[in-house]
């Protein structure tokens, strides 16, 4: 490998070559780091010097943990799992509301592709708080990061809310994505014709519960959230409990707990959240398409005629209904989901 790595304090700085090579998935350094702060020894790079850390365990799971302009993302190679069956299409992974990029950690090693990308949303995981859940502007740091990592077209994927600015940002840029898979959501106004979703995917409950523990009673810890949490929406199941956690932190120095998710905006713009902007009149997408849909979730399923709303803005799109899945997916079935991805970018 061309290039080269030494030790300054707590700090790596890799060159231009190692950087390159890393994200495309052409070799790794035979090493493992683990909670390392890198700096990459290019500029241009980003506007600012791009920090990311990585972990290398084996051969078989590599992956970088990249920042660029506040947006923080994932990225993992799985040529050498699948060999001769891997695409040479990225796929970029948007998480659903309240999540994050950790989220599809291991459901991204069933992917044929040699660059897998995670991202996390603003106002979730490692990236950005802002004031605001515009789709218009969370495509404008999609388009951003694609274009810093030199992604001229590749497969889309999105979860609920992810699926939501997964389709926003392909209906209003066909050219750059190849393939769009959606799971479990619609192009739809949710907010605006009073859908009303089960607790716990209801983002509008949840948002509100969400605020009001953070701002009314300001729990110190995750206990203390979790017991707040369980006050308020006794029936909430602990898995989900588990997973809002997963996005917290506990400051013991502070004795405050630390939210990545950033409540407040969320809370503020569910209105921006649970509608679609755009409309069938104006946009179409006309590459692969495929809709995931649970039939055990009220997100998609128990829309009335969900099938033409789809079909308005996705001609060519085919739907996969999963009999025994609830709203989550790619837990509950996360075989068949990356069997449907695997799938449609081969088409």
């Amino acid at each position: 490998m061309s290039g080269f790595l030494y030790k300054l304090n707590k700090f790596y700085q890799i060159n231009k070559n190692i950087y390159h090579s890393l994200s495309n998935g052409n070799s790794i350094l035979n090493y493992k780091y683990k909670g390392k702060i890198c700096t990459i020894n290019e500029k241009g790079v980003n506007k600012n010097r791009a920090y990311f850390s990585y972990e290398s365990y084996n051969n078989n799971d590599k992956e970088i943990v990249d920042m660029i302009d506040g947006i923080s993302f994932t990225i993992r190679n799985n040529s050498s799992i699948y060999k001769e069956e891997t695409k040479n299409i990225p796929i970029v992974i948007l998480h659903g509301c309240y999540g994050s990029k950790r989220n599809f950690r291991n459901f991204n090693k069933m992917l044929k592709s040699n660059k897998i990308v995670s991202l996390d949303l603003p106002n979730h995981g490692e990236s950005k708080h802002t004031n605001d859940m515009k789709y218009s502007n969370i495509e404008e740091d999609i388009k951003n990061v694609l274009t810093k990592l030199n992604i001229k077209s590749c497969c889309l994927v999105g979860f609920s809310l992810g699926g939501k600015v997964s389709m926003y940002t392909a209906l209003k840029n066909p050219n750059l994505f190849s393939h769009l898979i959606i799971m479990d959501i619609l192009p739809y106004n949710y907010y605006s014709n009073n859908i009303e979703i089960a607790l716990p995917y209801s983002i509008k409950k949840m948002s509100k519960t969400l605020y009001d523990i953070k701002i009314n009673k300001d729990p110190k810890n995750k206990l203390e959230f979790l017991k707040y949490l369980k006050e308020e929406l006794p029936n909430i199941p602990d898995s989900f409990s588990q997973f809002i956690c997963m996005s917290l932190k506990d400051n013991e120095q502070k004795n405050k707990l630390t939210w990545n998710i950033n409540v407040e905006t969320i809370y503020n713009e569910i209105h921006n959240i649970t509608n679609f902007p755009l409309h069938p009149e104006k946009y179409k997408y006309m590459n692969p398409c495929s809709f995931v849909i649970a039939k055990k979730s009220d997100l998609a399923y128990t829309i009335p005629d969900y099938d033409q709303i789809i079909k308005n803005f996705f001609p060519n799109s085919k739907s996969f209904i999963l009999e025994n899945s609830s709203h989550a997916v790619y837990v509950d079935a996360p075989h068949e989901c990356a069997q449907i991805i695997n799938q449609t970018i081969s088409l």
